[in-house]
């Protein structure tokens, strides 16, 4: 395998591929010629001096306090399954946590007292695999606190906060039907930074 083969095969999927499937077949293509030079079998990797395809950005739309205010009532107003979608979504928009790492907290993860809860990413862990422990923000203590009356009995500490694993299906629904903007779970981790900045 030579450069004249890589470029041939770069052009080829230029034209069928998006920017975003490119780029990982290129660094796989690395990967597999990196191997096959640690074997022995190849003198240099042709594949390194293929340039990444440069891939858009899509724009995010951060909901206003009103909007986002909207999709929880929209969601607490309609089907009773749907209101565990806003519990997850306030969970979301209070904490700045990942899906992962929201869908995974439990009770115990959370002190009252020391007003701090701590990220761990349950099964799978944070991003980057470090637990992380955080102030316990008042909106997010205010609904930790409201959640925590409206259950039938004290929660155990191994209990999940939110019964759900996403919420995607209900947050599109309700978006539809209050003629919001299309969000989704990490729109409510932008949510949550925008907030803090303006804080």
């Amino acid at each position: 395998i030579d450069k004249s083969q890589v470029d041939t095969w770069a052009a080829s999927r230029n034209k069928t591929a998006s920017a975003r499937t490119f780029n990982i077949e290129r660094e796989t293509l690395i990967q597999i010629l990196d191997y096959a030079m640690r074997e022995g079998l190849i003198l240099e990797n042709p594949a390194r001096v293929t340039e990444r395809r440069k891939q858009h950005q899509a724009k995010v739309v951060i909901p206003t306090k009103a909007q986002f205010t909207t999709l929880l009532d929209t969601l607490r107003r309609s089907d009773v399954r749907y209101r565990q979608a806003a519990n997850l979504c306030e969970l979301l928009a209070y904490s700045g946590c990942r899906l992962g790492e929201a869908t995974a907290m439990t009770w115990g993860d959370v002190n009252l007292e020391l007003k701090n809860f701590t990220v761990t990413g349950g099964e799978y862990g944070t991003k980057n695999h470090e637990a992380r422990t955080i102030p316990l923000f008042p909106a997010l203590e205010e609904f930790l606190l409201r959640l925590q009356a409206s259950l039938a009995k004290p929660p155990e500490p191994t209990d999940r906060i939110v019964q759900i694993d996403n919420a995607k299906k209900a947050i599109t629904s309700a978006c539809e039907t209050a003629k919001l903007p299309h969000f989704h779970h990490h729109t409510l981790r932008h949510f949550f930074c925008s907030n803090a900045i303006e804080a």
